[in-house]
């Protein structure tokens, strides 16, 4: 009974080992995967399988997803309509969708995000055609910089610090989503408030100056992509004073942005 009792113990040893290691499908995700690092993957014709990342410590991050080889009957087939399709999942919510990629589509990149640190991020991997093994691999790059929004930051409470002679990027990465900026006056004067859209293609993004946490300096100041760093605010502050930036209004989904603070008086 105890030789029994031994050798079920060491199979289900061996069984979580497996499965620790990614040979074996354990769990809600088939697979891991970390930041900046690049895998190889499968899944069996439309039975998905699911690799699961951390959001990076700063900064954002995008996803990129290449199919490298499609096998049926023992041999590599090549079609155009033979295509691997991807979900990003973050908070039960699918915040970016791939429809299909064959095998001459090369390298597929997902827009930026940025989440807050270490979230739990998801990609659903499956084919479109039964008895083929889709053979594809996957990297998450960290594109965050030094200076980078620190999500959660969705209210003024939570909002980032930023400084003078440092430009900030950030991310809104939907329609919904808001970011916040504090700024503390290091000494008395006159502060100026830049900031640029830097999406690669048309769009624009509201900037409003906040006096306090709940009180709006004006109205919001829309930036066009490609249009620089435009004015938000020119604002006197006495020292130890704190103003706050919001961002939000974007016309698209993943939409990228700058914001700086000179002191011009």
């Amino acid at each position: 009974m105890k030789r029994i009792k031994r050798t079920i113990i060491t199979a289900a040893a061996l069984f979580m080992s497996l499965a620790f290691a990614g040979g074996m499908k354990a769990s809600a995700a088939n697979y891991s995967l970390n930041v900046n690092e690049e895998k190889e993957f499968s899944c069996e014709g439309e039975t998905p399988s699911t690799i699961e990342f951390k959001a990076p410590a700063k900064g954002g991050f995008h996803v990129e997803v290449v199919l490298t080889d499609t096998i049926a009957n023992g041999k590599s087939v090549n079609s155009l309509n033979v295509c691997l399709t991807t979900k990003m999942t973050y908070d039960y919510k699918a915040i970016w969708r791939n429809p299909g990629s064959n095998r001459d589509a090369g390298w597929v990149k997902s827009p930026e995000f940025c989440l807050p640190a270490y979230a739990t991020v998801s990609l659903t991997m499956n084919g479109n055609f039964k008895d083929t093994t889709f053979k594809f691999k996957v990297k998450v790059v960290n594109d965050g910089d030094k200076f980078f929004e620190k999500e959660n930051n969705n209210t003024a409470k939570k909002a980032t610090s930023i400084k003078v002679k440092k430009t900030y990027s950030g991310v809104l990465n939907d329609n919904e989503d808001v970011d916040w900026f504090v700024f503390k006056a290091p000494s008395a004067g006159k502060y100026k408030f830049t900031a640029a859209n830097t999406e690669d293609h048309h769009g624009w993004i509201g900037f409003t100056g906040y006096k306090t946490k709940n009180k709006a300096d004006g109205n919001y100041v829309g930036i066009y992509n490609e249009s620089g760093f435009k004015k938000i605010k020119t604002v006197s502050l006495k020292k130890g004073q704190k103003y706050y930036i919001k961002v939000a209004r974007s016309y698209n989904s993943n939409a990228t942005y700058k914001l700086k603070v000179k002191k011009v008086k």
